[in-house]
């Protein structure tokens, strides 16, 4: 066995998944599982599932920013996720929405999660809801009627057809009226939109 040893200054100065790898190795070595499942984080008291019209309400508020568009869809995906099991809970990798939503690092998923945050908080008028948590492997925890509801969403944008499991989601939505964001040229946590001088 070999070891390694790394000063704090070489650990803040490391890329930032490699900080992560290296809190994940310490996290496992002081609380070891012994089924090597991840252990289930506590669920925020607000954590919640969103309609199929709260996620019209959600999209309408981001779609002036493609990067939360883009994120808000990756939260739909039928594969790539995990069920935890007993807690109504979906689980993604953050690295796998950063590279399908063709984002550079984590950090920038977490930012469009907190819009997205935001935009729920909006559309339910409560600033205490929680549409995601984070646990301690760099995962996004998401309630499975959140996921099915952006499922859902998505197939009817783009023409497919949605499943008749939920008759909650079937049901057409009436949305409420929200302004747009006022946006800049660009977004400063992403740079300039494509094709800009």
């Amino acid at each position: 066995m070999t070891g390694i040893v790394l000063s704090p200054e070489q650990i803040r100065a490391a890329p930032s998944e490699v900080r992560r790898w290296i809190e994940q190795e310490v996290a496992s070595m002081l609380a070891p599982r012994p089924d090597g499942g991840y252990p289930a984080p506590p669920v925020p008291p607000h954590l919640v599932g969103c309609s199929l019209m709260e996620a019209q309400a959600i999209l309408m508020l981001v779609q002036g920013s493609l990067p939360v568009a883009s994120v808000f869809f990756e939260l739909g995906r039928e594969t790539g996720n995990v069920a935890v099991p007993g807690q109504g809970l979906r689980r993604f990798r953050l690295t796998d929405i950063m590279h399908a939503a063709r984002l550079q690092t984590p950090e920038q998923v977490v930012r469009c999660l907190d819009a997205l945050n935001e935009a729920l908080r909006r559309v339910r008028n409560d600033e205490g809801a929680t549409l995601y948590a984070l646990d301690q492997q760099g995962n996004c925890l998401i309630a499975e009627q959140t996921q099915r509801s952006v499922l859902v969403l998505w197939q009817r944008i783009i023409g497919g057809d949605a499943p008749a499991a939920n008759a909650e989601l079937q049901q057409p939505a009436v949305l409420p009226h929200f302004p747009p964001p006022q946006h800049g040229a660009s977004d400063p946590d992403f740079g300039p939109p494509p094709g800009a001088a």
